[in-house]
């Protein structure tokens, strides 16, 4: 239908021409009837011409009143019918008058305008209706058998000889009109293909980010509601590096059919990037919000691609329609929304609000601020004993990096340091924590260390993570074993084999490794097993269970016997309450940290408190539980 309507369309490329060639056979008409005396008959076809001419202007201005991509087939044929009907009947006019002018006026000068108009109309007959082999063969057959019978009718040997002339252009055009057909077919089809190219995407076969423009402006410009669902799957350089760019090209290929099997009619499903689709779609915000919440699920699913189990999750932003005043805006806003489905974890769709547009311009403004911070030296370490249950002494101190922002006052920890992993600025304020630490430590007793926390960010490979250490144990000449590192399992997710080679590194220097937030995760107790530590800390939220749960006083008592079993050091976080601790202290742990002994303070505050002895069983008052948890009130996980 599509191949059909543009070639129908080629009968009408050229109103120009139709247009100059009717003006020029009307005047060789009306020359005629002056050059032979006023023949009423030459006037008659002239004005014939004009009538047929005409209807051919009329016919394409109905033609360009139609919208050939939504014209049905009928529109299509009435519309070719047309085009036949005004090509024919100039070619029976044409043959007339030539004819007319032969039989009539065998002798005299009006004969070389009659010869001249047929086959000069003959000739430009190869070059037209390209598109419709059909209807130049119908023309070559109207308008040259009747002026070749008319010729051979003469006797005339010149006659004849034109005759031969005209009879060989015939013959000539008639069989190269399919030779022409071919060619322009071929070059409609390569034009075809290469318009499909600048707008699709070659992998998926939907929309590029060109084609997805190109339809949504067109949406907006007719007035249809455009909300827009940007869809981002979750760590596929991962997937892509891991397992192969053929399983990733068969993901991607596999979330595109997903897309088109769940998007109505008049939406619209684009590839706008390598691991990045775009929906557009006139459901509003509800509609909207349960389309992306059944497509996170079902993306979610696992997968065999290649003869491998792969799971694949997906991130979505929403802007629902009229959250911005342009197209351009809504791009904004959904990718706004798309960023803060990535922060608020993946695997997960936000729908774009004022208060997330506020967020982020506060976000984006935080950031240029850190950078500032940075360079203005306005961040500090605070420091939280760990106490031994037994002796009540000080073993270790964790340093805490904190922000003391001129405007804003004290950064929460849980807002700048996520800022500072996605910027990268982790590295830089890792290092200078580091050496900030240790100088720190030096100052202490010999028989305490320090404990200080790193990002999952600082064992990227372009970051030596272990040749900083290294320059700082030796610099400082503090003994190796005062310094503990500490890691979560968020370290092991992009590339465990890597970090797991880092922390035997760090071992050799003689440096502690310790893992942090246990009881938090999933696989902790697989990591017991296989990574390199000393000690485990166990999280202050499972902390805070015990004494409460029998499921987690049972957990509690099984940790402790593997912790010894392992020859780990056990330390306890979140020791907050005396309840708290003396459920704590009937686990034989080795260290205990909590608001119970002491907050984080400067390290001037506990220079002074590491030589005093905790009575660890006398009763204190509780503390009341500090700290800021960012709400995740814009997120929803399907």
């Amino acid at each position: 239908m599509t191949m059909k309507s543009e070639l129908v369309a080629a009968l009408y490329a050229t109103p120009g021409t139709i247009l100059i060639g009717t003006v020029t056979v009307t005047a060789v008409m009306i020359a005629a009837g002056l050059l032979t005396g006023n023949d009423p008959l030459f006037y008659a076809m002239a004005a014939g011409m004009i009538a047929i001419g005409g209807f051919r202007y009329a016919s394409h201005r109905h033609y360009k009143s139609i919208r050939l991509p939504s014209a049905t087939a009928n529109d299509i044929s009435r519309i070719e019918n047309l085009a036949m009907a005004g090509a024919w009947s100039t070619a029976v006019l044409i043959a007339a008058f030539g004819s007319y002018a032969i039989l009539r006026y065998t002798y005299e000068p009006v004969v070389v305008l009659a010869v001249a108009q047929t086959i000069g109309y003959l000739a430009g007959i190869s070059g037209r209706n390209s598109s419709r082999p059909m209807i130049t063969r119908v023309q070559v057959l109207a308008a040259a058998a009747p002026f070749t019978l008319a010729l051979l009718w003469t006797r005339d040997p010149a006659y004849l000889v034109i005759a031969l002339s005209v009879a060989l252009t015939a013959v000539l055009t008639f069989s190269s009109a399919q030779v022409i057909h071919q060619i322009f077919l071929a070059r409609l089809r390569s034009m075809r293909e290469l318009e499909h190219l600048a707008v699709n995407d070659t992998i998926t076969s939907l929309y590029n980010r060109r084609g997805f423009m190109r339809e949504i402006r067109a949406m907006s410009a007719a007035g249809r509601p455009v909300t827009l669902i940007s869809i981002d799957i979750d760590r596929f350089k991962g997937i892509n590096d891991s397992l192969g760019h053929d399983v990733g090209d068969a993901l991607l290929k596999a979330v595109s059919e997903t897309l088109i099997t769940e998007v109505d009619a008049g939406d619209i499903a684009a590839r706008t990037g390598g691991d990045e689709f775009m929906v557009a779609t006139t459901r509003n915000a509800e509609e909207a919000s349960a389309l992306a919440a059944r497509l996170v699920m079902l993306l979610a699913s696992q997968r065999i691609i290649g003869g491998r189990h792969v799971i694949a999750t997906a991130s979505m932003g929403i802007a629902p329609a009229g959250c911005a005043p342009s197209i351009e805006e809504a791009l904004k806003c959904v990718d706004i929304a798309l960023y803060r489905a990535k922060l608020d974890g993946r695997n997960r769709f936000v729908l774009y609000t004022s208060a997330i547009r506020d967020d982020h311009e506060d976000t984006l403004a935080l950031e240029t601020e850190l950078r500032e911070g940075l360079r203005r030296g306005e961040f500090e370490l605070y420091f939280q004993p760990i106490y031994n249950p037994r002796s009540g002494t000080a073993t270790l101190a964790e340093a805490l990096l904190r922000w003391n922002h001129p405007r804003r006052g004290m950064v929460n920890p849980k807002v700048f340091i996520p800022l500072a992993e996605r910027t990268g600025l982790i590295t830089v304020l890792g290092s200078w924590a580091l050496g900030e630490a240790i100088r720190t430590a030096l100052t202490w007793p010999t028989h305490v260390g320090v404990s200080v926390n790193v990002s999952a960010r600082q064992f990227d490979h372009g970051h030596d993570l272990v040749g900083t250490v290294e320059a700082l144990i030796r610099m400082s000449g503090i003994e190796p074993e005062r310094l503990t590192i500490e890691i979560t399992e968020s370290s092991l997710i992009d590339d465990p084999d890597h970090v797991v080679s880092r922390l035997v590194a760090l071992r050799a220097l003689g440096v502690r490794i310790a893992l942090d937030d246990f009881g938090t995760g999933y696989s902790s107790l697989s990591y017991l097993a296989h990574l390199p530590i000393d000690t485990i800390k166990i999280d202050q939220a499972f902390t805070q269970e015990v004494g409460t749960s029998r499921k987690a006083d049972s957990l509690m008592n099984v940790i402790t016997q593997l912790a010894h079993d392992l020859e780990l050091r056990l330390i306890v976080e979140g020791v907050e309450t005396r309840e708290q601790l003396e459920i704590i202290k009937k686990h034989a742990v080795h260290g205990i940290q909590g608001f119970v002994f002491a907050r984080p303070m400067t390290a001037e505050e506990l220079l002074p408190m590491i030589g005093t002895r905790v009575a660890t069983g006398r009763t204190r008052a509780a503390r009341p539980r500090s700290g800021w948890r960012k709400s995740d009130r814009f997120s929803q996980v399907a």
